[in-house]
This record gives structure tokens, sequence and C-alpha cells, in this order.
């Protein structure tokens, strides 16, 4: 497994996700060649998670099943919301507006598994988003 992070690539992160106020960190997985390449666009939440384990396999129906460590660097705890996109071969999206961000609390200095299955069999790539949950997003 091979985890490259990129922070010159800030800006082609951003670009990619929409250049939107909520840019966080970007996870992209080759579930061929088992490589993830990590991109940060929020530099707050790169000094606050990292992503320290990254696992492939496939489900029963042959679909890729990604499973990503994500964990915490600091001592509060951390309200995000993810998603995981998957992509075919060419690089394009599969079935982008299935996938919606999914609530996710990390505890200060502790770690959590977000898995991901894709939605069809030519998905040979994802991508996790992560993002900061704005404070009207949630309730304590």
């Amino acid at each position: 497994m091979k985890t490259i992070s990129f922070m010159s690539l800030a800006l082609s992160a951003a670009l990619l996700a929409g250049c939107h106020t909520t840019a966080g960190t970007s996870v992209v997985l080759n579930h061929d060649n088992g490589g993830s390449v990590v991109y940060e666009g929020n530099t707050r939440l790169h000094n606050e998670m990292s992503v320290t384990a990254v696992t492939y396999d496939k489900v029963p129906a042959g679909l890729n099943r990604v499973n990503i460590q994500l964990t915490s660097l600091v001592q509060r705890e951390l309200h995000l919301q993810y998603r995981i996109a998957w992509f075919n071969a060419e690089g394009m999206e599969i079935d982008g507006d299935a996938r919606t961000y999914r609530p996710l609390t990390l505890q200060g200095l502790d770690s959590v598994t977000v898995t991901g299955v894709a939605n069809h069999p030519s998905a040979v790539t994802s991508r996790l988003r992560v993002r900061e949950m704005r404070a009207a997003d949630h309730v304590h």
C-alpha cells in the first residue's frame, strides 16, 4: 500500500472539488494497483486529522470495497462529513448523485474506519472526500 501526500496539489484538489468553502481532504484510491494519493484542500483540517491506513477488497458480489482509517491529531472532538465517490477506468464518476455526505464524529486523538462499496462493477478507483461540518449542521 502506498500513500503519497501532495500539499502543492491543494489548488488542483479545490478545482476538482468545485472550489467551495467546504473543501477538505480527498483521498484518491486505485484498486487495481493498491495506490492512493492524498490531496489536501483545507490546511486546518490537514493539521487536525490524517489518513493512517487504506485497505481494499471485494464484497461477495464482486464489487470493490475500500476501508479508510482516519485518525484525529488533536485533543478535541472533530465534527466532519464524508463521502466516497467511485470512478470508472476513464475517470468518470459513477452515479455521483446517489452518494451523499454522511456525518462523522472523530473523538480527540482517536481513529475511525469508514467503508465504501462500489455501486457498479466498472468502478476501479474511489475518492474519499472529508470536510468540516458547519456548526449549524450539528447539535451537541
